[in-house]
């Protein structure tokens, strides 16, 4: 690729260069372009500041604007070169076109420079910065996920200990699989052969109850948080059937609001309830939904349907009509249904009520009613 100084005076002003850049934690790949050209390329010190200090020295008077891949950084850096007077944007890694040789060869260098050739044709797509509370209120609802994860290993271990020692819990207790707090404090009291089984229970039951009282202090201090950011939107949100606490906070706390988004696609698409398709010719195949999603919401989604067939004779109408072909393709219908609702009540700042019939609907058979009224009496 031909590489050019551009001039050979020190005078840049108003040019506008391109910087791509490749992330990493311990130093930057850089690449600038400009004029359709690439100026120069070289590697640094992760820092915007000096970044910022080497392209103002280099190119006096320039407009510098740059791009990197949405990763573990965050948007630190993103907020580093804004405040230094680069303008940046962040991409989703998948967003980035490349060749088939492009994939194939891939190097900080071959990164940095797709990045700043895209950068420059205006063929990169921003995604959306949260500010630094919705960040933050992510982070905790996170948090609480990897919590119940925790509490669900140590739940599972204790049930793989008590059915490798054929240890069997009284019905008179419990006729669940459930371990509720009656079973543990009846296996406190229990007592094995030997001391080295009796100490190995006693930890795994300490375990569990940590791991139960951490979620439980987690997920309170998520909800006094979402109810202090969004109360209104989280108070609609519960009204939808099907939609408890935790799929209502995770809603808020993983979009920033519902109001975010103004296209329906968008939003159904952020969630990852779109058909997968490809066509060639006259031939179409649908492999299902999309991979690409919001992998923390869309598992919540989904359950969140499943009891909303149950409570909504509405949903479970709209489920059974489609179920008859697959019903896993009906419940993912019934999650991006249950999700327009939800965004609908928020958007209108109403609650969920059955059997409503929109302004525009209700208007058109209304005179569908009164063209056949006409014809026929």
């Amino acid at each position: 690729m031909p590489i050019t100084n551009l001039q050979n005076s020190n005078d840049f002003e108003g040019q506008k260069f391109y910087v791509g850049l490749d992330v990493h934690k311990k130093s930057w790949s850089v690449t600038v372009r400009s004029l359709q050209r690439q100026v120069t390329h070289f590697t640094q010190p992760p820092c915007a500041e000096t970044l910022a200090r080497t392209l103002k020295k280099r190119f006096p008077g320039g407009i510098f604007y740059s791009a990197y891949e949405a990763g573990f950084c965050g948007t630190v850096a993103h907020e580093q070169l804004c405040k230094h007077g680069i303008t940046n944007i962040i991409v989703n890694p998948g967003d980035v076109p490349s060749t088939d040789k492009q994939k194939k060869t891939k190097t900080d260098v071959h990164d940095s420079r797709l990045i700043a050739e895209n950068l420059e044709k205006n063929n990169l797509r921003a995604i959306h910065i949260f500010t630094h509370e919705q960040q933050q209120l992510r982070s905790l609802c996170r948090l609480r996920e990897c919590k119940v994860k925790e509490r669900v290993r140590a739940n599972n271990r204790l049930k793989g200990f008590l059915v490798y020692y054929g240890i069997q819990v009284p019905e008179t207790i419990s006729k669940k699989e459930f371990i509720s707090q009656k079973v543990l404090t009846w296996l406190q009291d229990l007592e094995l052969s030997c001391s080295a089984g009796n100490l190995a229970l006693q930890e795994i039951i300490a375990e569990l109850k940590h791991q139960r009282q951490q979620e439980y202090r987690v997920t309170k201090m998520l909800r006094q948080q979402v109810e202090a950011t969004h109360g209104e939107e989280y108070k609609r949100l519960l009204t939808v059937p099907g939609i408890g606490p935790v799929t209502a906070m995770a809603m808020l706390a993983e979009t920033g609001g519902l109001s975010r988004f103004d296209d329906p696609d968008e939003y159904a698409s952020y969630l990852g309830l779109m058909p997968w398709d490809e066509s060639s010719g006259d031939t179409i195949k649908t492999k299902g939904i999309q991979p690409r999603c919001n992998k923390h919401l869309r598992p919540l989604l989904i359950e969140a349907a499943w009891v909303s067939v149950r409570k909504s004779t509405e949903l479970h109408a709209y489920y059974s009509k489609h179920a008859a072909k697959n019903n896993k393709h009906a419940i993912i219908k019934v999650a991006k249904k249950l999700a327009m609702i939800a965004r609908g009540c928020v958007l209108k700042k109403e609650d969920y009520q059955a059997g409503y019939v929109p302004k525009k609907q209700e208007a058109k058979s209304e005179k569908v009613f009164q063209a056949y009224t006409e014809q026929h009496i």
